[in-house]
């Protein structure tokens, strides 16, 4: 079996309709299950590597991590077995296309995806480690992406439990050279620590668009990996400053000094985003525009949380500098900034008399206007003395007259206030409806959006209602009411997942919330998941 060469055959209650893709053990294929009537990706181990026992070992593992692994982010196995000494693999098939395709051919993330992509991979790592399983092999062509940048962590081939035995000889390197931790080319046990400096290696990638230690050979790379800092972002691109730290802690030459876990690596890499979104100067300044607190039985004034305490502002901007950039930069500014509030630029001094001969000539103008004001008025006084107080045919002093005042109000129109509207992102309607909610969420006993956030989906269970809001800067904060007892918390940024799903978790304890049209599911370290179905789902 090889280059496709099972498409079009029947392979057991399977009808192999295309390749999908090459791995290290096998293929996988585009199949057609004739028995539950479903199309699946199925993984078989080539057949010339079907009578080692190594790699049949090594395949059967894969298929039971896989299956042990109930992680989002970790593609399901639907089934495994043998048909005529070809073992496979069922799994869900899932249309996307790799990160290694995706930086080929768009190049870096943005910081925003290159953490988004990170803490998913972090969430199947963590769940993976959880049940002693080490991915070893964590890499840009092991991560799927679909359109909706929703990661997947593929190819379980190669992982192993901490009691297993190597399944490798002496000296051979399995996994991809360019994001291998130090201690993959020494004889010693294998920890999660190397999926964390692989997941580290990962996020350079993304953000600055090539590898960590750009080599062609085992031996440079040996020598990168053991030898060599940590290389910086800041030094391709001197926005990603922030992210320094979180690269050299998350690839440290011992195990033992980097993030005890992917997850924790992911934390600080979400931490370094804000940081630099925050310190990053905006080009467009504008007013901002709070919304005014109301208190209601409908909307509540919540009091503060944690996502208050946390605004992330939107990211800046780039403007074309030829319409912002001063033709003369100010002494001690960056090249190309020009703060909104800072002073205008002082004209420069010129050797010449002509200013002094324009203050005279104005000053001569001013002269002349007061002058004739003054005449004016004196004119007109005279004037109307003359007028008021007219000689009497008969040569006699006639008495003053009577001046009548008569009081009437003047109409006074006054301008009313103008007033301000927040400005609101537009978002789709709800595809559905959920019983007793509206657009911003549950409108009596919460959970509910609060003033001028859009709820992007709306759930209800038989034990909990929970509400995703989106605050119009494309960030989404996570609210949930249990219903026996009305205990309510709200989480910051949750991943979405696609068609409405979504999942949240807790930093202080880890707990996560995964929701979806399908089921709600809370599930925290060393505790059994439960997962309550959705009777009522709605989302945008």
């Amino acid at each position: 079996m090889g280059g496709g060469a099972m498409a079009g055959s029947r392979f057991g209650r399977y009808e192999i309709r295309r390749l999908l893709g090459v791995g290290g053990m096998g293929e996988v294929y585009e199949a057609y299950d004739t028995s539950k009537n479903r199309v699946v990706a199925l993984k078989m181990l080539n057949r010339e590597l079907a009578g080692d026992p190594t790699f049949v070992q090594r395949f059967r593992r894969e298929s039971h991590a896989m299956a042990s692994v109930q992680e989002p982010h970790v593609i399901p196995v639907h089934d495994w077995g043998e048909v005529d000494g070809v073992l496979y693999i069922d799994m869900r098939l899932v249309k996307g296309v790799d990160l290694k395709d995706r930086l080929q051919q768009h190049g870096s993330l943005t910081p925003a995806e290159a953490v988004g992509v990170v803490e998913q991979i972090a969430f199947a790592l963590d769940a993976a480690h959880e049940v002693g399983l080490v991915h070893r092999d964590v890499k840009p062509a092991n991560i799927l992406l679909t359109g909706a940048m929703f990661a997947y962590l593929v190819d379980f081939g190669i992982a192993h439990t901490a009691t297993d035995p190597q399944l490798t000889g002496v000296g051979s390197a399995v996994g991809s050279m360019a994001y291998m931790a130090p201690e993959r080319f020494e004889s010693v046990p294998m920890s999660p620590a190397v999926d964390t400096y692989a997941l580290t290696c990962v996020l350079y990638e993304c953000l600055v668009g090539r590898v960590p230690f750009p080599v062609n050979s085992l031996a440079g790379a040996i020598g990168s990996h053991q030898m060599a800092p940590p290389p910086r972002p800041s030094a391709v691109d001197p926005a990603l400053a922030a992210f320094d730290p979180v690269i050299e802690r998350g690839m440290a030459k011992r195990p033992e000094h980097r993030f005890a876990t992917p997850g924790d690596l992911a934390r600080a890499a979400r931490a370094a985003l804000v940081q630099a979104e925050r310190s990053t100067p905006s080009t467009i300044s504008g007013p901002r525009v709070e919304p005014p607190p109301a208190a209601s039985a409908n909307h509540p004034v919540n009091p503060p949380t944690t996502r208050d305490s946390a605004v992330v502002p939107n990211p800046t901007r780039r403007v074309p500098a030829s319409r912002y950039e001063p033709t003369q930069q100010a002494p001690g500014r960056p090249p190309g900034y020009t703060h909104p509030s800072a002073p205008l630029p002082v004209p420069p001094q010129r050797n010449s008399s002509t200013p002094i001969l324009a203050g005279a000539l104005v000053s001569l103008i001013v002269l002349a206007v007061i002058g004739g004001a003054v005449w004016f008025l004196l004119s007109m006084d005279n004037t109307e003395r003359q007028v008021a107080v007219p000689p009497s045919a008969s040569g006699q002093a006639q008495p003053p007259p009577q001046i009548v005042t008569v009081s009437q109000p003047v109409p006074t129109t006054v301008a009313p206030p103008k007033v301000t509207t927040p400005p609101r992102t537009t978002v789709p309607p709800l595809q559905s409806s959920v019983s007793g909610a509206d657009g911003q969420g549950f409108v009596s006993a919460g959970p509910r959006c609060n003033d001028n956030d859009a709820a992007m989906t709306i759930a209800r269970t038989s034990q909990s209602r929970v509400v995703i809001c989106h605050t119009g800067d494309q960030r989404y904060y996570y609210k949930g009411v249990r219903a026996s007892d009305g205990a309510g918390i709200e989480l910051d940024d949750p991943v979405p997942n696609g068609g409405g799903a979504f999942t949240a978790t807790n930093p202080t304890d880890g707990t996560r919330y995964q929701l979806s049209a399908s089921g709600f599911t809370i599930s925290s370290p060393g505790r059994t998941p439960v997962t309550e179905p959705v009777t009522e789902f709605a989302h945008r």
